[in-house]
């Protein structure tokens, strides 16, 4: 491409339109203060809430302002599938995040751009390809049981669960299994594992992203203090991972032709002068699978409980489906199996887009664009409000309503591809999109299988709260064995 093609089509539009008929200054938004523009008025646990509501009073395209730097808030489900459809090359993470993710250590696929992120996907993509699900399904089945135990043994106790809490530790024994070929099997321990440190990243990297100024490079306040001993214990335990898996890999060269996981897999390109992988990269991809493989399932799974408990005949056609397939197995017994569960797909489409994990996208222009009629100056930050548009009556009948019977109507996918993006698209959607479909059927299907499941008596009503994912608060269920 010569320059003067590559200038052209650097302003080109994301959108139909090719030429700029506003300036971002002009478009409407929340009038904020001097220097902190609109930060004062933004609450990180509700944040997908309040920028929401600014879209229903200000359009699809508002600004707003953050320290001192114009905004562009998108709420168009059209446009925001454009800006993600372009990306690595029109759009990347906001810088901002990417700084506070290697601050913490984090210097993995998630964040990385460019050539670094061509790199890194490809050995993602191979350790989570369906070829690799299959290899893997007797050992997930082995993690479900054991969550079934768990919940077993509550259900006999007439102790109230906090679902959440219990799937965390289910995703993260699946991930460091099939990324780490190692067993932490959390949901067996008793008292502190590795989830109450994990848990500390996330509403950091939020809290973070909507402060004044960077004043932990400063001072601490015990949150960041707390956050700090959390990341030595993640970073302890991931190395620990990297000694392992080296130690395998030495033990039996023959794995380095075929890797039997994403880490061996990095170790195996680390070890290849050509490859360019560092051992930040090995770390940093290692926390993101942690920690992309614990939040987003896990969360999605909870609020599908949260449905099923509001919602008994959705419950009760769970069961009936699980009933019909299932036979005499307690679980899913193979891969073919959990393709055999449409209702249950259902529901966890419907939770998925009344309740998303990511219920907004930050993106920063990697250069002069326009976006629909606004010039996007290059630098500038976009809120993509996936939450937003996923509930708006143009695109889906009766928006608010839970009603999973809407994804089994023929045609539905593809007329809601735009508005409905749990696991983004483009270039850059979420690799582990089967393992976490795969990861829901099998333990939603468990649940629904064997177990009754009420609402704690006396638990307060389960809310929303937003910490760079969307979490339920509250949601604490009782489970009754099935039969008895």
């Amino acid at each position: 491409m010569t320059e003067q093609a590559e200038a052209t089509h650097r302003t080109t539009s994301v959108s139909a339109a090719r030429e700029a008929r506003r300036e971002l200054r002009e478009l409407p938004g929340p009038r904020g203060l001097p220097l902190l523009g609109n930060l004062w008025q933004l609450e990180v646990s509700r944040l997908h809430r309040i920028l929401g509501a600014w879209a229903e009073r200000y359009g699809p395209l508002y600004r707003m302002r953050l320290r001192g730097r114009d905004v562009l808030v998108v709420g168009d489900a059209e446009l925001i599938a454009e800006v993600l459809r372009s990306r690595p090359e029109g759009f990347r993470r906001r810088r901002a995040l990417r700084n506070v993710m290697l601050e913490l250590g984090i210097d993995g696929v998630f964040n990385a751009e460019g050539a670094d992120w061509r790199r890194q996907r490809k050995l993602a993509m191979y350790a989570l390809n369906t070829a690799h699900m299959r290899e893997f399904f007797p050992r997930l089945d082995q993690v479900t049981a054991r969550l079934q135990r768990r919940w077993e043994a509550a259900a006999r106790s007439g102790e109230p669960v906090d679902p959440q809490r219990d799937l965390m530790r289910f995703t993260v024994d699946v991930t460091s299994g099939l990324a780490f070929g190692h067993d932490l099997n959390t949901l067996e321990q008793t008292g502190d594992a590795i989830q109450n440190h994990l848990d500390k990243v996330f509403p950091a990297l939020a809290r973070r992203l909507l402060v004044p100024f960077a004043y932990w490079r400063w001072f601490k306040l015990p949150a960041d203090r707390e956050l700090d001993r959390a990341m030595i214990e993640v970073h302890r335990l991931v190395n620990g991972l990297i000694v392992n898996s080296r130690a395998q890999l030495e033990r039996d060269p023959a794995r380095r032709s075929r890797p039997s996981d994403f880490l061996e897999a990095m170790l195996v390109a680390r070890d290849d002068d050509a490859s360019g992988f560092t051992d930040a990269e090995i770390v940093g991809n290692a926390l993101t699978m942690l920690l992309a493989g614990e939040d987003t399932t896990a969360n999605t799974l909870a609020w599908m409980i949260h449905y099923m408990v509001e919602h008994p005949d959705a419950q009760r056609h769970m069961r009936a489906e699980v009933d019909r397939v299932l036979g005499a197995n307690r679980r899913v017994s193979d891969y073919a199996t959990a393709d055999a569960l449409p209702y249950i797909e259902a529901v966890a489409h419907e939770a998925m887009r009344l309740e998303p994990v990511a219920p907004l996208l930050v993106m920063e222009a990697n250069h002069d664009c326009v976006v629909r009629d606004v010039a996007v100056p290059a630098g500038t930050s976009l809120f993509l409000l996936m939450a937003h548009v996923a509930a708006q009556p143009a695109n889906f009948d009766e928006p608010p309503a839970f009603r999973p019977e809407r994804w089994l109507e023929p045609g539905r996918a593809a007329r809601s591809s735009k508005a409905f993006m749990p696991f983004g698209t483009g270039p850059r959607y979420c690799p582990g999109r089967h393992l976490a479909m795969l990861e829901i059927k099998l333990a939603a299907a468990m649940l629904a299988r064997n177990f009754e499941i009420g609402r704690a008596p006396g638990s307060p009503a389960t809310r929303e709260h937003f910490s760079f994912t969307l979490a339920p608060k509250g949601l604490s269920v009782t489970l009754r064995l099935r039969g008895e």
